[in-house]
């Protein structure tokens, strides 16, 4: 099943909200389940691990969508993010939880209509999330792709690091492997994955700043962007993201 949050403290938007997502063409009720709340707290006392989507208000009382999602993060970095406004734009500090679409409840019917086909289209990818087949050791592990920190070269291979969230754990947070980086790299180059120097391969939705010459990943982790690498890593960050965050 795939579960389904909107959360807004205006109940008429959290009514019309609703309703728009169950008249798209990818909503199935027999498939997903839609949870209802008026405030971020009241989620997160009964969130659920396992959400897949959520459409929240950005301005809330006590609690704003930007610190629900915050908390969210902390237990799930796969969800799909959809803030929601009548009047607040997107921030920088929003792009920290990695939001995958905003609405503007102003916007015309047809554009929030195509909106929310994007997001349950996306969450559906999500839910059948690649994985990739590693062999160390002579033992063969299915690392899902959005657990991946960073792919660092090794001299027989390679070493995955792994985000600290995920479900796969190994003694240094490294999983050695016998492939090779170039090789990885065609294998993720379509799951937002970018190489900032050519000894790594960097998972772009994990970074948590960039800079010309440097890169921060989550755990404070920093990266430099070499020289040759330069054009075509901002060139694929800026895709990345430019496919994530358009509207309409």
């Amino acid at each position: 099943m795939y579960e389904i949050v909107i959360c807004d403290d205006t109940e008429s938007d959290l009514i019309q909200l609703k309703m728009a997502v169950e008249k798209s063409s990818n909503y199935d009720m027999a498939s997903m389940n839609i949870h209802s709340f008026n405030s971020g707290l009241s989620f997160l006392e009964d969130m659920k691990e396992n959400t897949d989507l959520i459409l929240i208000d950005m301005q809330m009382q006590l609690m704003s969508g930007f610190e629900t999602v915050v908390e969210l993060r902390k237990k799930n970095q796969t969800a799909v993010v959809c803030f929601c406004s009548a009047v607040v734009t997107p921030q920088t500090e929003h792009f920290e939880v990695s939001p995958y679409r905003y609405i503007l409840k102003n916007e015309d019917k047809d554009k929030i209509a195509r909106t929310i086909d994007d997001l349950l289209i996306e969450m559906k990818r999500r839910k059948q999330q690649k994985t990739i087949e590693v062999v160390s050791d002579g033992k063969a592990t299915m690392i899902p792709v959005n657990n991946i920190l960073y792919i660092e070269k090794a001299k027989h291979g390679c070493h995955i690091v792994l985000s600290e969230s995920s479900p796969i754990k190994s003694e240094d947070g490294k999983i050695v492997s016998r492939e090779k980086l170039s090789v990885l790299g065609e294998e993720l180059k379509e799951e937002g994955f970018a190489v900032p120097h050519s000894s790594y391969l960097v998972n772009i939705k994990r970074i948590t700043s960039v800079s010309n010459d440097e890169i921060m990943m989550e755990g404070d982790v920093r990266i430099s962007v070499s020289r040759s690498c330069k054009e075509n890593f901002h060139h694929e960050f800026s895709k990345f993201f430019g496919k994530k965050y358009r509207r309409g």
